[in-house]
């Protein structure tokens, strides 16, 4: 094959390239707009989610332009209306990879070290202990109890509760966007390599080096969309682990206070005591876990913001 040939079959390849780009772009832009999904109490602390998402698109957009620049350019060269070497000029060794500095995020995301000691201990504090079916029913009756007569309680329940079935699309779109940029930066190297085999000339290897920059470009891209899924998921995690724990608080509670009101007789001073410390010791414990949630999410928004 000649290689004016070969000049438009490869332009005709980063086309379709571009195109499965632009159709990535479209997933990009299904993401809510702000982060309300996460909940009140948490979702304004997640601002790099938000952010993300517009510099993703930005990125994409770049790599599409790039490929829309670069058939365009191919096809002049096909044309002899410039040479290929005039065309590709002197390229560079392109930006440092993304790869290393999104392993470092997924590393702290997944070591957890963001997450609160309070709250990552908690399964183990809280729920060690199983509950009889007739206890988890009383505490599930005072929770229920608690949430439609308490509406200081239902709010603050409310703002912990978020979206969870929107956090798990957002992730699974990251993931799915993932896949499609594993898959397209991969059918670009083939089609440099396949497009040009046995060309070894010194503009083409300069060709090369020029696309390799936009190989490097996708893979960065891929690192930052597995980074999102696992840090999208591991909020959503953290804020319902923290709704659980608030809950089941609550019920218990409000399951305690119910048998001290069935009780007919007049509990002496210290009994009277002893309740009223346990009602200030759960709203601190309730306290102290929201403070713990709200502290790790941000920790959590700066790995995205880095």
């Amino acid at each position: 094959m000649s290689m004016p040939a070969r000049l438009l079959l490869h332009a005709s390849h980063l086309d379709e390239l571009r195109a499965r780009l632009g159709r990535v772009r479209l997933v990009v832009q299904r993401f809510e707009k702000d982060q309300a999904a996460f909940g009140a109490l948490c979702g304004w602390v997640l601002t790099g989610l938000g952010e993300r998402h517009v510099r993703h698109d930005e990125l994409i957009a770049y790599v599409e332009e790039t490929l829309v620049i670069t058939a365009d350019g191919l096809r002049d060269v096909a044309a002899g209306r410039q040479t290929l070497a005039r065309f590709v000029g002197d390229p560079d060794d392109g930006p440092r990879s993304a790869t290393e500095i999104i392993d470092g995020v997924l590393a702290t995301v997944e070591g957890r070290e963001w997450v609160e000691p309070l709250l990552a201990d908690a399964p183990v504090a809280e729920f060690a202990v199983p509950l009889d079916d007739g206890e988890a029913a009383v505490r599930a009756a005072g929770l229920a109890v608690a949430m439609a007569r308490i509406p200081p309680l239902r709010r603050m329940v409310d703002d912990l509760a978020g979206m969870p079935d929107v956090v798990a699309e957002q992730a699974r779109l990251w993931a799915d966007m993932a896949a499609d940029l594993r898959v397209i930066g991969g059918d670009l190297r083939r089609c440099l390599d396949d497009d040009f085999a046995g060309e070894t000339g010194a503009d083409v290897r300069a060709y090369h080096t020029l696309m390799a920059n936009n190989v490097e470009a996708l893979r960065g891209l891929v690192a930052t969309c597995t980074a999102m899924t696992v840090i999208t998921k591991a909020a959503g995690d953290l804020i319902l682990l923290a709704r659980d724990i608030v809950r089941g608080l609550i019920g218990d509670l409000v399951a305690r206070v119910s048998g001290w009101v069935a009780d007919p007789s007049v509990a002496p001073l210290p009994v009277l005591v002893s309740r009223l410390g346990a009602v200030v010791a759960t709203a601190w414990r309730i306290d102290a876990y929201l403070t713990a949630l709200v502290t790790s999410i941000a920790n959590l928004s700066r790995s995205i913001d880095g």
